[in-house]
């Protein structure tokens, strides 16, 4: 297998998914904002509390396959990129019913641009500090070492389990990687919005938040968090694409619609392609890995593959929870258990394959608070 990128397979599903899994000509409506004037209405002319003029609040229409061709093109170019069909009604009843999708209270143009600019660093510290705990543990650099042996400081940190520690710092770097990295690009648009040259549709602070909240992954009165961490919480961007083949199986079977079989075939086959969108991470010749390309693609493929188990583990065991009328206080504490053991189980297979990978070989960030205050050295790439 000489290789494959991450782009090229999530568009060979993005096309699947509208070409072959569904119909967007019969099927797919747009949702489109018209204001409302007081003209039009009949209402008299009233200006809200914030100076807003409350009769031109959007009504929204949806719009079918336009007929003409003018009308066509924005039609198709903006279901083109509509990665999380956000102002679209696809034939999903749990997705149609949320559109149009918007912040109950969204923030406001500098709110949303000076919180992207604070997670962009916070992310950026994050990063350069757990650095510097990867750069002397062995085992991010060193091949053979156990996920499981010794850390290399025996402070208060020994008392923890090693395994703990090691991927807690994975989590965090993909925490400050993925999750704090979204908003950033999107102050563009945003600061256009602001200055009246895009449109309310084309402005992100409006959309639904691409991450959700950590703490309501655990305050679920079932044994969730694994489930929630995946819905609720990280981002959706391919969640549609790689959930097409499973609903249109489901479909195709027949399956009735919250049940247990239709929830884990869809779960199976959303993670099974997730898991070959990401083994495009892996170069066919990777420079410092002692296994080979496909051996590390194995590696994530059952870090992907391996959700379900952890689904299908959760649903079985919420059903004897509620039969023992577990109290909501120790569900959280069982969620964040759980959540915790889960990915002491899984996140070593990433952990491999990013050794392999040479991830932790270089120190990601340019300039370093770390180095600079510890060794006075603050370029770390020159």
């Amino acid at each position: 297998m000489g290789g494959m990128d991450v782009i090229s397979f999530d568009m060979l599903l993005h096309s699947y998914h509208l070409l072959l899994f569904n119909d967007p000509r019969r099927h797919f409506r747009r949702i489109l904002a018209r204001p409302a004037t007081a003209e039009k209405t009949g209402t008299p002319e009233l200006a809200s509390r914030d100076g807003k003029d409350e009769s031109t609040t959007p009504q929204y229409v949806e719009q079918a396959y336009p007929a003409k061709w003018s009308e066509r093109l924005p039609w198709i170019g903006t279901l083109l990129i509509s990665m999380r069909f956000v102002d679209w009604k696809i034939g999903s009843p749990s997705h149609d019913s949320r559109q149009p999708d918007r912040c109950p209270i969204p923030p406001s143009h500098s709110r949303f641009i000076l919180i992207a600019i604070l997670r962009t660093l916070s992310g950026y510290v994050v990063m350069d500090l757990t650095s510097a705990w990867t750069q002397q543990d062995p085992y991010f650099k060193t091949f053979g070492v156990s996920v499981d042996s010794p850390l290399p400081q025996h402070d208060l940190l020994g008392l923890l389990p090693p395994r703990l520690i090691r991927c807690t710092i994975m989590a965090l770097q993909v925490w400050a990687t993925v999750g704090q990295q979204f908003q950033l690009p999107c102050t563009l648009p945003v600061a256009l919005h602001w200055m009246g040259y895009l449109p309310d549709a084309w402005s992100p602070h409006l959309w639904p938040t691409f991450f959700g909240s950590f703490r309501a992954m655990f305050s679920t009165s079932n044994l969730g968090a694994v489930r929630n961490f995946w819905g609720r919480y990280w981002h959706q961007t391919l969640r549609y694409y790689c959930s097409g083949p499973g609903m249109w199986l489901a479909g195709l079977l027949h399956l009735p619609r919250r049940s247990h079989s239709r929830y884990m075939l869809i779960s199976a086959t959303t993670f099974f392609f997730s898991g070959i969108v990401h083994i495009g991470l892996v170069p066919p010749d990777p420079m410092f890995a002692i296994k080979s390309a496909n051996q590390i693609r194995w590696l994530i493929l059952l870090f992907f593959w391996l959700q379900p188990v952890g689904f299908a583990f959760e649903t079985a065991v919420s059903v004897g929870l509620r039969r023992m009328s577990t109290p909501k206080p120790i569900y959280t504490i069982l969620n964040i258990l759980w959540f915790a053991a889960w990915c002491c189980f899984v996140l070593p297979f990433l952990g491999e394959a990013g050794r392999n990978l040479g991830y932790w070989r270089v120190w990601p960030v340019p300039i370093s608070l770390w180095q600079g205050i510890t060794l006075g050295k603050w370029l770390t790439w020159f």
